[in-house]
């Protein structure tokens, strides 16, 4: 651990041992305090640019951090290059430290150490523990450090201190030092003439020390103080301590009690407010959840309230999580619940200052002493809750501004928060952000309303509609609901009601519970812009969307989209799984496709598709040159919009791919639905081609392009026809469905050959090929591979060369011609390697590794193949696999090793078996009984 040392309660100074450190100028000494103040949690920038500079952002606020965070890790690590101590994380940056390496965690340690000393009873050990916290004090907190956090966290440290010393004089005058402090107690009265917690102590040591007349003069002060600044009474806890003064009651003299006659006449004579709702008797499921947010609010902080904030879209449960939680814990705050509906979603949110006025009165205020500026209620309304365990749930909030003043500033509290919003810049002790329920929760909570054995009696119906529900628990007690109400009716026949997607959410509607209607809620909160943004970006049918997919389908730019996506998240409404890419929940996004058809013309909706496969076009097109090096194929597709991937390396450009190949899928089949998209799609597939076949993914665009070729052929479309019919051919000679890629590739070709498609033409001759060898006429075979070859040169595709030269071997070998295999095989492989194209290199691999098996070199043979199955396994190329397995097996078995060959014969059956290769899988069985003969 490091011995670094850190103080923040005063100047803001560092030491490593006993050397100090030389921290910088006062911004980055503020860099520093808010990084050690987060306990070893992570900062984020933007957390860090918010609290140095709020609104009043300077230019490269970005990079200003990334320097004062630079020049902190010159003097606080021993390796800067490997930082150990101020490391990078969670989208910012966080401090490593030793336990205690902070003037302020060994403040809270001191201090929930006095807490268990007192509850232990040892009084005089608590009150100790508490004057070290107090001497750790070695000026104003934070002194001379900049910025708005820093200002902030003065004034909540100024706060605990003083709660701090109050607890420590209630100790002293418990252990019987009233002399000793009533000068101490004489000086904090003047200084916070309105505390009347301080006023009480001070009254009972001047009564303690025989000074009654000074006592009743003390509550005079604070009486007049409070009608002068406030217009209000002192509680009634300080007048009946006034009241017991005048009569000289004899437990207020007593040295010895247990506590002071303020705080047990507060105790015993406030009103204590119990307004937590009723808990769900149905509520399930979210275990592990509860078990840790009751720990959490069950564990007080030493230092400030515990916040509780609990996001997620409408109908997740954010609500019902609360209450339940609260019920949990509700002993532990003996001075009452306070429970408001704050009704943020609605158009009518609750003001604060009516609120503070409900809970005021709750708190024990006479309505004639509650202030009459919002500001003076809140005020008030920490300081009622300044020496109480309170727990406050605060339901539904609409934002930041309406919930400030509603947050009690004692670490003897806790607060709860529910919101559809992410509440930005409230900063609380645990943020949730809560997803929709498990299918086994969904499955429980439709078992507890609609009745368990109507759900046993039918197991997948129940499912079912639970799948159509998507487990928003608000969708799921709707069902159950309507399902309770008619007996009659099977779980089946519920289910088939739901199974029209445009139909759906009016179905999911009973009484006064509507999933619409709860939708509707956050959707009225949006400006016109995000309304449309929120509708439109449904439209497409993918699975999520990336920042500049959804910047093309909005004709924005990236930043413009961005702050729209991140606004629509803040509301509820979108969903950001990982950076920079966004989903809808699909109930949501039911509720949004059905305002976009109502609102959105169908040629905006139809330009929209367009656009995003336009520009998937163009960026699928520069990582096809970047992971198909040296292909003549890019040279030839149309693209009308800039790329998202300007200059693609192949690891982006095989990422990309991966990650947004599913999408485009998708997209392609809705596409087909509107007039002339054929031509851009027939495109896409094409530009998907090394997508498709480095994971073996053909099964996937069958009907896409079986929809294509036929769209191009009804508009005499001979370039879309013929690469339509390439991709759909190549991909049914991949599954062995040959009966059917044969007439494809035929028609492909003739298409391609007739508007001199060249290159196209030489990919698609090279499949007619392969199907011809499959057929066993070779003779044809080589005719099409020498035409293949002439035509990747006469286009300049080297790749297409080599990937024909690859392919040849087989058909050379099979006519016994192994001289011309061996040529073909190396003349590939330094082609391949030459356009420095991996996965050409792993097809080179292979087949020289046949070649080398019927030269009889075996051994050779061996390395081969594991060369090409490391290379291939390396950059994660699936197609290989099985084939490469086969070969291995049968070069064992022909090395006399039967055992070898068993287990790489198994292996191929599990490999194509996992890839629906029922030729690989064929063979491997095959060589898998011959092998368990010899063996």
């Amino acid at each position: 651990m490091t011995s670094i040392r850190i103080t923040l309660l005063g100047p803001v100074r560092a030491w490593r041992g006993d050397a100090e450190l030389p921290l910088g100028p006062a911004q980055r000494r503020a860099v520093l305090a808010m990084l050690a103040g987060a306990e070893g949690r992570a900062v984020t920038t933007e957390e860090l640019i918010d609290g140095l500079w709020g609104e009043a952002l300077p230019n490269h606020a970005v990079a200003a951090i990334r320097n004062h965070v630079s020049q902190l890790r010159s003097v606080l690590e021993d390796d800067r290059t490997a930082p150990r101590v101020l490391v990078s994380a969670g989208g910012g940056y966080a401090l490593r430290l030793a336990p205690g390496a902070t003037d302020l965690t060994v403040f809270q340690q001191l201090t929930q150490d006095a807490t268990r000393l007192r509850a232990a009873g040892d009084p005089a050990a608590a009150a100790e523990r508490l004057q070290r916290a107090l001497d750790l004090q070695t000026g104003a907190p934070l002194a001379d450090i900049p910025g708005g956090h820093a200002e902030r966290q003065r004034e909540r440290l100024a706060q605990h201190r003083l709660t701090v010393l109050h607890e420590r004089l209630e100790l002293d005058l418990e252990l019987g030092r009233h002399s000793e402090v009533v000068d101490e107690l004489g000086g904090l009265a003047a200084r916070f003439p309105l505390h009347e917690g301080i006023a009480a102590l001070l009254m009972t040591a001047l009564y303690r020390t025989g000074r009654r007349s000074e006592a009743l003069a003390a509550f005079g002060r604070v009486r007049r103080a409070l009608d002068a600044e406030l217009g209000v009474e002192p509680t009634l806890p300080l007048r009946d301590l006034h009241e017991r003064i005048l009569r000289r009651d004899p437990a207020t003299a007593a040295p010895g009690a247990t506590a002071t006659p303020g705080a047990a006449g507060q105790r015993e004579s406030r009103p204590v407010a119990e307004q937590l709702p009723a808990d769900a008797s149905e509520f399930t499921g979210r275990r592990e959840l509860v078990r840790s947010l009751v720990h959490l609010v069950e564990t007080p902080s030493a230092f400030a309230p515990t916040i509780v904030a609990v996001a997620g879209m409408g109908g997740v449960g954010k609500t019902a999580l609360a209450v339940h939680v609260a019920r949990r814990v509700r002993h532990r705050f003996p001075d009452g619940q306070l429970y408001v509906n704050l009704r943020g979603a609605r158009p009518d949110p609750m003001d604060p200052g009516a609120v503070l006025v409900h809970f005021l009165r709750s708190l024990g205020v006479p309505e004639s002493a509650v202030p009459e500026q919002p500001e003076e209620r809140s005020a008030l309304y920490r300081s009622l809750l300044a020496q109480r365990r309170v727990l406050v749930v605060l339901d539904d909030a609409r934002d930041l501004a309406q919930l400030r003043p509603l947050l009690p500033g004692s670490e003897h509290c806790a607060v709860l928060v529910t919101s559809r919003s992410g509440l930005l810049g409230l900063a609380p002790t645990r943020h949730v952000d809560l997803d929709v329920l498990e299918p086994d929760e969904s499955l429980e909570l439709l078992s507890r309303i609609a009745g368990r054995r109507r759900v046993q009696a039918e197991p997948a119906a129940a499912r079912e509609l639970l799948a159509a529900c998507c487990h928003l628990p608000l969708a799921i007690r709707i069902v159950a609901a309507r399902s309770a109400l008619r007996p009659e009716w099977s779980l089946a026949a519920i289910g088939t009601r739901l199974a029209d997607r445009r139909r759906r959410l009016a179905e999911l509607s009973v009484h006064d519970l509507a999933v619409e209607a709860c939708f509707q809620l956050s959707y009225d909160q949006l400006t016109p812009d995000a309304a449309q943004a929120f509708r439109l970006l449904a439209v497409p049918q993918t699975a999520d969307l990336s920042l500049p997919a959804a910047a093309a389908a909005l004709e924005l730019t990236e930043h413009a989209t961005l702050d729209v996506l991140e606004d629509l998240v803040h509301a509820g409404l979108l969903e950001s799984p990982a950076p920079d890419r966004y989903r809808y929940h699909d109930l949501l996004r039911l509720f949004a496709q059905a305002r976009a058809e109502q609102l959105d013309p169908e040629a905006v909706r139809a330009g929209l598709v367009l656009r995003m496969i336009e520009q998937a076009v163009a960026t699928a097109t520069h990582a096809f040159r970047a992971v198909r090096p040296g292909h003549a194929v890019p040279d030839v597709l149309e693209t009308v919009t800039a790329p998202v991937l300007t200059r693609p390396d192949r690891a982006a450009g095989r990422h990309w791919l991966n990650q947004e190949g599913g999408n485009l899928l998708s997209l392609s089949e809705q596409a087909l639905d509107i007039s002339g998209a054929h031509r851009v799609v027939a495109d896409l597939m094409l530009a998907l081609d090394p997508h498709l076949e480095s994971g073996f993914r053909w099964r996937a665009i069958l009907d896409v392009c079986r929809r294509t070729m036929r769209q191009a052929a009804d508009c005499g479309d001979a370039r879309a026809e013929g690469r339509a019919g390439y991709m759909l051919g190549g991909g049914l000679m991949q599954l062995g469905l040959l009966d059917e890629a044969e007439p494809v590739s035929a028609r492909a070709a003739e298409q391609a050959r007739a508007c001199r498609d060249l290159p196209v033409l030489a990919e698609v001759l090279n499949v007619c090929a392969m199907i011809a060898h499959l057929r066993r006429r070779t003779d044809e075979s080589l005719v099409l591979h020498g035409e293949t070859v002439r035509l990747a040169a006469e286009c300049g595709s080297t790749w297409t060369e080599a990937n024909a030269l690859a392919t040849s071997v087989v058909w050379h070998l099979a006519c016994g011609d192994t001289a011309a295999a061996d040529t073909a095989a190396r003349r590939s492989l330094a082609l391949f390697r030459a356009v420095d194209d991996p996965f050409g290199e792993v097809y080179a691999l292979h087949s020289n590794g046949r070649a080398a098996r019927i030269l009889g070199d075996t051994e050779r043979a061996i390395s081969l193949h594991e060369q090409g199955r490391a290379l291939a396994d390396a950059h994660g190329f699936l197609l290989f696999e099985p084939m490469a397995l086969v070969h291995l097996a049968n070069c064992h078995l022909d090395a006399g090793r039967p055992a070898e060959a068993a287990e790489r014969a198994e292996q191929a059956v599990t490999a194509s078996r996992r890839m629906y290769r029922q030729d690989t899988e064929t063979m491997a069985l095959d060589l898998l009984a011959r092998t368990r003969g010899e063996v």
